[in-house]
């Protein structure tokens, strides 16, 4: 199959260099699925990256104006990165295109009409009527380009979860075949990395720095564990435009000795030794679709307390690894953290049953799911 993927972001090498969840799924995905078949990305051209690239036999087009990593605004830069991507998608012999975000499904679309060719995007999450609450009014650009995915017919929508996919249904979306496929890990890779714990007692989060997904309420919570754990340490993996504001938050709170922001870190082994290091993981999140990171702390081997929101709990099966806490509340997350920290007993249950869970979402197993899909489409198979 000459398979045509389309990811706003894409790393610039082998090291994974990513930033959210969207670009780790089409990495993966293609780096597996590139084995057997003919795997092109398109996506859009960041500062000191190759035009024209080559990662593991995934051929990589890089478009558009060069621009710095952004979640929301750049406007011209991002509207230039669609219709370049257009451009040039129309020049391939693709035999199937996939769009994985809200900013390459238009270009999904267009260059599947122009080819005559089954289009699949994966969603994940629903953001419909939230834009401007998740990213401020800057999301009237992102909204618009929701609804114009939905007055779409895809010959398949990928859900990363079954809520994502029941929140499709619900919302109009127009396909014969809505389906989950869930996001996963290089299990291998996350097990093979040996490190030695943290002297301190050590949270990780690894997020970027919006305000939908609650940061502040994490470090608040560390301000009250600190109260009874004094060298708690929290460890904030990530960028975004709340950096400044989370800072100040430290400061007031007189966190500066407890808490340290490590930026975007390149290379995710490092990421990876980083989590592997710390003693709990922490995602305060109200906003997700799926929670891969969630999955990645249980692949580490350390327990998570996590939002109980409904993502979450489908992709944790209620908590299987670790704990959930009432979304905002931040006592009930202090109170869950200082639990793992104290409790040996139930850190211990939490990550033998994480170790386990963690199996379900092998990235391996998802890509041949994807596989089987796109041959189904390609051969205009029914699908069940």
């Amino acid at each position: 199959m000459k398979i045509g993927i389309i990811s706003e972001y894409f790393p610039k090498s082998k090291n994974l260099e990513i930033r959210g969840g969207a670009e780790a799924r089409a990495f993966h995905i293609a780096k597996i699925l590139v084995k057997n078949n003919e795997v092109t990305v398109i996506t859009s051209r960041e500062d000191g990256r190759k035009i024209n690239d080559e990662i593991l036999g995934i051929k990589v087009f890089r478009v558009g104006k060069s621009r710095k990593y952004t979640q929301a605004g750049s406007f011209i830069e991002r509207f230039t990165f669609i219709k370049d991507a257009i451009k040039i998608g129309k020049k391939q012999d693709f035999d199937i295109i996939e769009g994985t975000n809200f900013l390459s499904y238009p270009v999904a679309w267009k260059v599947g009409e122009y080819l005559a060719i089954p289009k699949v995007i994966t969603y994940h999450d629903v953001w419909i009527g939230k834009w401007i609450k998740n990213i401020g009014i800057t999301g009237i650009f992102g909204e618009i380009l929701e609804r114009y995915t939905r007055s779409k017919k895809w010959n398949t929508i990928i859900a990363n979860s079954n809520y994502t996919q029941e929140t499709l249904r619900a919302f109009g979306f127009m396909s014969d075949n809505i389906i989950t496929i869930h996001n996963g890990v290089d299990l291998e890779k996350y097990r093979n990395i040996k490190v030695e714990k943290f002297e301190e007692p050590t949270i990780c989060t690894i997020s970027r720095l919006v305000k939908y997904k609650k940061i502040d309420d994490l470090i608040k919570a560390v301000s009250i564990i600190q109260k009874d754990i004094s060298n708690i340490k929290l460890k904030i993996i990530g960028t975004g435009p709340e950096e400044v504001n989370l800072k100040k938050l430290v400061n007031k709170l007189n966190l500066r000795a407890n808490v340290e922001f490590l930026g975007f870190i390149e290379n995710h082994d490092d990421v990876i030794r980083q989590l592997k290091a710390s003693d709990v993981f922490a995602l305060p999140s109200i906003v997700e679709g799926f929670g891969m990171v969630v999955i990645e702390a249980m692949a580490a081997g350390i327990p998570y307390v996590a939002s109980d929101i409904p993502p979450i709990r489908e992709v944790t099966s209620k908590g299987i690894g670790g704990l959930l806490f009432e979304p905002t509340n931040c006592e009930d997350l202090a109170l869950k953290v200082k639990m793992l920290l104290k409790d040996e007993s139930l850190r211990a249950k939490v990550m033998k049953d994480g170790n386990k869970h963690v199996e379900n979402y092998e990235w391996t197993k998802m890509a041949r799911e994807v596989e089987k899909l796109y041959d189904k489409l390609i051969n205009q198979e029914v699908l069940e």
